[in-house]
């Protein structure tokens, strides 16, 4: 009986730590949320205390702190489940996230900058709080945070309405002062704004070279119907590295004082300035399509579409000039930390025959800058060829490696001195100095009788020769005729030099041959190859459709109508809206195609940035096939429009021939 006691404490303890561990391993989320944070004496907010779990837990109802200056007016509860795929340690699972949420509908009792306390909620025994929230209070009747009302269209709300209400938000900013926000640098300002774009630095003040790392997200507060990108950073002033810039947006909540938001990555970038003063990390414009939930209950119900164009803010970096003092005579304009090191593979080698010497650089910053610095190589070694590679990673290290051949020309021990290297730290902010350690090898004597003064270009070209002379020796083959292009000159008339006439002669034929092809050849083969590259896209496009990803087929057919709108056009497309591509095409391919063309490209821009809710039918893989022949039939008919026109101004222009 004692045993069989024993055996079930030991039972019903290992229960128990299973079932806390299974417990620990949910993951809670508690926070707290408004749906406006500026309102007019009347108006009604609400705040929601949403805890959300990765595995279902117990909840108790969050304690309501004192509402100095405001007056509870109803409470009511909500739960919901959702899953989505995403990446585990084992590849991709459904991840299951189960919410709950505390409504509070509050009104206030008074004007001036308020402010919501912490709620304090109890999940699973522990205690968790949100952020205090600041709410701008204006008189009665302001309306200065109302949301759109009514219908609308795309591009509904006029630009200019919405940058008004966007001044008057930034003055009463000013006039409540920087310390409101201390830790907003690079979250939406105007806080009501329904689509931004923001730009996020690690730093604004460094040494030349030195790395910062920049990165582009969007904000919105609906559901993003469409994205054009008008137009990237330039980024005049530094060596640019592309970290990521993304084919399709990944949304993820943030709340930014108690307004949620989707948050998506644009592009990230490392930038190290190139000279010092002041630089300027330019705007990234976009211009987005936003469908604005009418629903007091978030996005339960779809509201009026609305159309922004919106860019981010110029930055100005300050570059300081890395210092004179303690600057060593083999610095080379290494800024960062890096490591390195000298390797050759073996220990012995022939006399006159080359072998490598590695030299790796490797850390964080930009090792592409790196020069190889003096290999102060001992007599009776030749330096015979250098070459490099590089490359730069995402998490902020690079390499740099040289690959140095050299010939020993004596027989013996070989002694490589350490190789001496310097760089400029920007976190101590002084020059380091580093020695690889020196290299012995032993140098035999070479076989095949390798003469001690010839080296390794001299040996080929002996081999070259010897080539040549084994060909002279072979038998030679029987030979055809030759064409007859000898001249003899007549004895009745003035001779004409034999080398200047062929001259003439060739020269008629090549002009002859030359102005043919390019009457035939020259206006059709860029069309040609035009019809070829969106071939050759489309088969990208139709796979991604066979295996229904559909966001992959809105993506790639996205980037077919730049490439082919920015070739008809003649202007690239790089920096263009697809709009503007259009309107820069000739007048017959916008006249005969651009209402259709228009309609694909709104279609496919859905499949690539909407919400699932949005995507509907679009999605469905006999859908998606069908918009794509639709798409094939309009650009080939396009292409061939624009090639005939060509052709037909060219007859009409002989000039231009």
């Amino acid at each position: 009986m004692i045993k069989i006691g024993n055996y079930l404490k030991q039972f019903f303890l290992l229960l128990t730590i299973s079932l806390m561990t299974f417990t620990s391993f949910a993951a809670v989320t508690v926070n707290s949320t408004v749906d406006r944070n500026e309102m007019g004496m009347g108006d009604t907010l609400t705040v929601t205390v949403s805890v959300s779990s990765t595995d279902s837990v117990e909840v108790s109802e969050p304690r309501v702190p004192n509402l100095s200056g405001f007056d509870l007016v109803n409470t009511w509860t909500a739960s919901s489940t959702s899953s989505k795929l995403m990446q585990g340690p084992n590849g991709m699972q459904f991840e299951t996230v189960r919410r709950q949420d505390f409504n509070y509908m509050i009104t206030p009792q008074k004007q001036g900058t308020l402010s919501l306390p912490a709620f304090e909620v109890v999940v699973e025994g522990k205690t968790y709080t949100t952020k205090p929230i600041v709410i701008k209070v204006l008189a009665h009747g302001s309306g200065a945070t109302q949301r759109p009302q009514g219908g609308g269209q795309l591009g509904g709300v006029p630009d200019d309405q919405m940058d008004e209400e966007e001044a008057i938000f930034n003055q009463l900013l000013q006039q409540r002062g920087a310390q409101a926000q201390p830790s907003l640098k690079s979250l939406p300002k105007n806080q009501n704004e329904v689509l931004s774009v923001q730009l996020e630095l690690d730093k604004t003040e460094v040494y030349e070279g030195e790395q910062i790392v920049a990165n582009w997200y969007i904000y919105t507060r609906g559901n993003l119907l469409s994205l054009d990108r008008l137009k990237f950073p330039d980024l005049k002033g530094f060596w640019k590295e592309i970290i990521e810039e993304v084919p399709a947006l990944n949304f993820t909540q943030e709340v930014v004082n108690g307004i949620s938001y989707r948050k998506a990555l644009l592009a990230s970038h490392a930038l190290f300035p190139i000279k010092a003063g002041f630089a300027i990390v330019d705007e990234y414009k976009i211009k987005g399509s936003v469908q604005i939930p009418n629903s007091p209950y978030g996005s339960f119900g779809f509201g009026p579409t609305y159309s922004f164009n919106r860019a981010s803010e110029r930055v100005k970096i300050n570059v300081k000039p890395l210092p004179v003092e303690g600057k060593p005579k083999d610095f080379s304009g290494a800024v960062g930390q890096f490591e390195v090191r000298a390797l050759i593979e073996g220990n012995q080698f022939p006399v006159n025959q080359p072998f490598s010497l590695k030299v790796r650089f490797e850390g964080t910053g930009n090792a592409k800058l790196i020069d190889l610095p003096p290999l102060n190589l001992p007599t009776g070694v030749e330096l015979y060829d250098t070459k490099s590679d590089s490359k730069y990673f995402k998490n902020g290290r690079s390499f740099k490696e040289f690959e140095v051949l050299i010939i020993p020309r004596q027989e013996g021990v070989l002694k490589i001195p350490g190789l001496s290297f310097s760089m400029f730290d920007p976190q101590t902010k002084k020059y380091v100095s580093k020695v690889t350690e020196a290299i012995e090898v032993r140098i035999i004597p070479g076989s095949g009788g390798a003469v001690a003064d010839k080296g390794a270009t001299s040996a080929l070209l002996d081999k070259e020769n010897k080539s040549a002379k084994n060909e002279k020796a072979a038998p030679k083959a029987p030979e055809l005729p030759e064409v007859l292009v000898s001249w003899k000159s007549s004895s009745s008339g003035p001779a004409m030099p034999q080398g200047l006439l062929w001259v003439v002669v060739f020269g008629i034929v090549f002009i002859s041959l030359l102005l043919k092809a390019r009457r035939e050849l020259g206006g059709g083969q860029k069309k040609k190859d035009l019809k070829a590259d969106v071939q050759k896209r489309l088969k990208k496009v139709n796979a991604a459709c066979e295996s229904s990803d559909w966001r992959l087929v809105g993506t790639e057919m996205t980037n077919v109508f730049y490439f082919a709108l920015g070739e008809l056009s003649g202007q690239g497309g790089a920096s263009l809206e697809i709009s503007k591509l259009l309107d820069q095409a000739p007048s017959s391919l916008r006249r005969d195609f651009g209402v259709e063309l228009s309609k694909l490209i709104e279609i496919f821009q859905i499949l690539s940035f909407a919400p699932e809710s949005v995507v509907g039918a679009l999605r469905e893989k006999a859908e998606m096939k069908k918009n794509i022949e639709a798409t094939e039939k309009i650009l080939f008919k396009a292409i061939a429009a624009s090639d005939l026109n060509e052709k037909e101004e060219g007859s009409l222009n002989p000039a231009k021939n």
